[in-house]
């Protein structure tokens, strides 16, 4: 998970990127950095931190009318290389799958090496090219997994989203400006309007306010990660068509339809779960109340980059409401259960701790029984609870009264696309790309 804003304007552009990045802080909380062009020259500058916490002060010597900007968990992005084509900076969102016989390969060829990072590998990939579409193409070729990235190069920006449509990237436009984001959510209090999605396999050149389409890369199928609507993505995002919030309702109303139980009320495990709940509780006609809430200056556990450091982020963001759960029966809705140990020994104990009669835990995806290959996130299958345990099994280790996940079925109608058109790897462990 990392989160991409590039942008192009008739005018100064610095205070834009810089809120186009924090506006997609909910996607890597590690490392920031923005770049860009002015007077012939490429700007750069990254920090590990915060966006608002790092780059309020720090602004000055960054202007410019075009740039791109990076929010990540593992790495500095973005990066700044010299080529064949020139000076140019790089940012990436993904996962290479082939990552150890690429640097191989390049190694053969004479190439060293700063990092084993994936976006130094693509940068040395694409700057093979004999410019930049065509080094594109060419990474594309090479590389198996998931990307979007973003270059700034002499006054002009190519984005490209791989072909699979793995990750989401969007077009907004406004009067004399143009820009690419992870997501929607960087649009609405820039005064941007949603244009289109790039498309799945899709290069664009960006320059002077405009963008036009330069190459398509075709693929036999696409695989949208259904994890942008049920977890990564931020409500108020617009996700290849579809409303993350809309998504999140139809998710909870369809566990709602196939798993009714009787219970005083229906609540989330914020901030993700609000949505499923909402969801759950229109459907249900039980009303929705907060039995916890996250505490505004915690951070997503699911983001950190060790497991030590989730599970402590885990414990410390959420604190219950004593008034709302006690002598309460309830339905508890979750984006997912990865190894069940935060809803084991944090929820279910403050929830208990202060005198939850019933507890009822509904997940708005199916069981996750393999890890995912195309971003990061889990990297083992013995770090998945449903790999090792029945449904039963999973309910009785977090000790709960029920547990039930959404079906894959009813997953792909909540989304309101083919299962085919989705990417289901984590779920049913078998992997098209």
């Amino acid at each position: 998970m990392c989160g991409i804003f590039a942008i192009s304007s008739k005018e100064n552009i610095i205070d834009d990127l810089f809120l186009g990045v924090f506006y997609l802080q909910h996607r890597g909380q590690q490392y920031c950095g923005l770049s860009t062009y002015a007077d012939g020259k490429i700007n750069i500058r990254t920090h590990r931190g915060l966006v608002r916490a790092t780059f309020t002060n720090d602004l000055g010597g960054m202007e410019g009318t075009i740039g791109i900007g990076h929010t990540a968990l593992k790495d500095r992005q973005p990066i700044k290389l010299d080529s064949k084509m020139g000076e140019y900076t790089i940012c990436f969102e993904g996962n290479v799958i082939n990552l150890a016989e690429l640097i191989d390969e390049l190694k053969k060829q004479g190439h060293s090496f700063y990092t084993d990072s994936d976006i130094e590998v693509i940068a040395k990939l694409i700057a093979q090219g004999d410019n930049f579409v065509d080094g594109i193409e060419k990474m594309a070729a090479k590389i198996r997994g998931a990307y979007a990235l973003v270059i700034l190069s002499k006054g002009k920006i190519y984005a490209a989203r791989d072909k699979y449509a793995f990750r989401p990237m969007i077009i907004g436009k406004r009067a004399g400006a143009v820009a690419i984001s992870s997501e929607s959510c960087s649009f609405e209090n820039l005064g941007f309007s949603i244009d289109r999605d790039v498309k799945p396999g899709e290069i664009l050149e960006i320059e002077d306010s405009k963008y036009t389409t330069v190459k398509i890369i075709p693929a036999e199928f696409t695989q949208h990660c259904a994890f942008e609507w049920i977890y990564t993505a931020n409500v108020a995002s617009t996700i290849d068509g579809l409303s993350v919030d809309i998504a999140r309702r139809n998710l909870g109303a369809a566990l709602a339809k196939r798993y009714p139980v009787d219970v005083d009320i229906v609540t989330a495990v914020p901030n993700s779960g609000i949505g499923h709940a909402i969801g759950y509780a229109q459907e249900s006609k039980i009303p929705f109340d907060n039995a916890f809430i996250k505490y505004d200056y915690a951070s997503r556990s699911y983001t950190q980059p060790t497991q030590a450091e989730r599970d402590r982020e885990a414990k410390v963001k959420l604190v219950p409401v004593p008034a709302k759960i006690k002598d309460r029966s309830l339905v508890i809705c979750d984006d997912s259960i990865v190894r069940g140990t935060q809803m084991k020994n944090d929820l279910v104990v403050k929830l208990r701790k202060n005198g939850a009669k019933d507890i009822h835990v509904r997940v708005a995806c199916p069981p996750l029984k393999a890890p995912c290959k195309y971003g990061v996130a889990t990297r083992t299958k013995k770090e998945l609870a449903a790999h090792q345990k029945t449904v039963e099994q999973v309910r009785e280790y977090i000790n709960v009264e029920g547990l039930a996940y959404n079906t894959l079925e009813d997953l792909g109608k909540a989304l309101g696309k083919p299962l085919d058109q989705i990417c289901t790897s984590c779920w049913t462990d078998e992997y098209r790309v």
